[in-house]
């Protein structure tokens, strides 16, 4: 059987604004650190890949991360390489496409904002034709008198007094 008293039971780990952690906040990145320290350049990422991960083959580079071999390498070479060796042993793409969009960004995505030219005539006599058929179809037409071009005048509006008094 559960705990009965869960709801007495939590208040000392509760999260409160004078029950705080003492270690606040997410750890930082070791990555931006190594990357920080060894100044570590979008250059030095781009021939990581094209020189080391693109130009290996798989068994090459499972020799480059074994215990023996990967203390000669940079941390950050040697998680690349791990990480993508493990993506191709599981048969996904996924921390390869994350790092390929990380170095080079997500390629960019056509967007068409043109539209198709319409089937209407340019004819105006057609035209006329064409939307006498639409409105006898969709039974607009109430009378058999043309739509006048220009709205009719309303009437005037009384002048109002606002004076106070």
């Amino acid at each position: 059987m559960g705990n009965q008293n869960i709801s007495t039971a939590g208040i000392p780990y509760r999260f409160s604004s004078t029950n705080q952690p003492a270690n606040r906040g997410r750890l930082p990145s070791k990555l931006k650190k190594y990357i920080k320290e060894n100044s570590v350049s979008k250059a030095d990422c781009d021939a990581i890949f094209k020189n080391i991960i693109f130009g290996k083959t798989l068994e090459e580079l499972q020799e480059m991360i074994k215990p023996g071999n990967k203390e000669k390498l940079p941390l950050i070479v040697v998680g690349l390489i791990a990480s993508c060796v493990q993506d191709v042993q599981k048969g996904t793409m996924r921390e390869m496409n994350n790092h390929i969009d990380r170095l080079w960004g997500k390629p960019a995505q056509m967007i068409d904002i043109s539209t198709p030219h319409s089937e209407i005539p340019a004819d105006p006599e057609e035209r006329r034709r064409l939307m006498k058929t639409i409105e006898e179809e969709l039974a607009l037409v109430k009378s058999p008198q043309p739509i006048p071009a220009t709205a009719p005048e309303l009437p005037a509006e009384p002048k109002r007094n606002n004076a106070v008094t």
